[in-house]
């Protein structure tokens, strides 16, 4: 009977969202739905960064409909894609309005506190501590539930072999928002030290929902948590160069010697922009 369940959970998931879905995964792929032709991107290209668009549907409409103009090859969703884990109906929406982007570019998820229950997240991306491979990149996307030994071990479990490791988590390491006084966000900061150990020179967060952009030891940390949830304000904290309490994306550029930043605001606005040069960062 459980059995029964499952299977009929999993058509369902597939039923929310006709839009196939393709997820980078370690040196290959993973398709969600009906086969599609793939075609694995290539350096360069351009990836869009977001997350927390859980209650803001209309606004997360309208940031999707200007990420689209730039076509990226990668979408990461850092998480809290919905506001409860299991509820249908928030999925069917979530679905639908990233629909234009899924249609054409890889899209990662990252699971954020309000996946949680998980079962349709599991059923749907089944994806927690995940790696892939794009050119000289590779994409780590860290589920911190798993507790912060977990995530350490996952990432010295990686293989590098000089390739530029680029982190995305829902929770930030490092965040002038009200989430970075959380014991959650504390007990993380000791991943800081394996960033800087393994050289990864960006690591991207949401769950505060604002723009950030914080330094520290030559570790960039973006908080990128303007997909649509109500705003939150932003503190100074150390390292903290921009900050923004407005709705956005960011738009990065992944270069074989270099990593282009662009944080945009859902009026159009460049309300930050960096280089970060991969050869000469450490």
């Amino acid at each position: 009977m459980k059995r029964f369940v499952i299977v009929l959970l999993f058509f369902a998931i597939l039923a929310i969202s006709q839009t196939p879905t393709k997820i980078l995964l370690r040196d290959g792929w993973k398709i969600v739905g009906e086969d599609t032709l793939v075609e694995k991107p290539t350096i360069p290209l351009t990836m869009i960064v977001y997350g927390d668009s859980r209650w803001g549907n209309a606004t997360h409409r309208r940031l999707v409909e200007m990420m689209d103009r730039y076509k990226p090859s990668i979408v990461v969703h850092l998480g809290d894609m919905v506001n409860s884990g299991d509820n249908r109906e928030e999925w069917e929406i979530f679905f639908e309005i990233t629909s234009p982007l899924r249609s054409y570019a890889f899209f990662q998820p990252v699971k954020g506190n309000h996946e949680k229950p998980d079962v349709y997240y599991r059923q749907y991306f089944g994806l927690y501590n995940y790696w892939a491979s794009v050119g000289n990149y590779v994409l780590i996307f860290l589920d911190p539930d798993v507790g912060v030994k977990g995530c350490e071990r996952f990432l010295r479990s990686i293989d590098l072999s000089g390739r530029i490791p680029i982190v995305f988590s829902h929770y930030p390491i490092f965040s002038g928002g009200p989430h970075g006084a959380t014991q959650t966000v504390k007990n993380l900061q000791v991943l800081h030290d394996v960033f800087r150990e393994l050289k990864v020179p960006l690591v991207f967060g949401s769950h505060d929902h604002n723009y950030q952009r914080i330094v520290r030891d030559g570790v960039t940390y973006v908080v990128t948590g303007g997909g649509g949830a109500p705003l939150y304000r932003v503190n100074h904290t150390e390292g903290l160069l921009v900050s923004a309490v407005v709705h956005h994306f960011v738009k990065v550029r992944l270069e074989e010697d270099r990593i282009e930043c662009e944080a945009i605001s859902i009026d159009g606005k460049i309300i930050d922009s960096f280089t970060i040069s991969v050869r000469s960062s450490f």
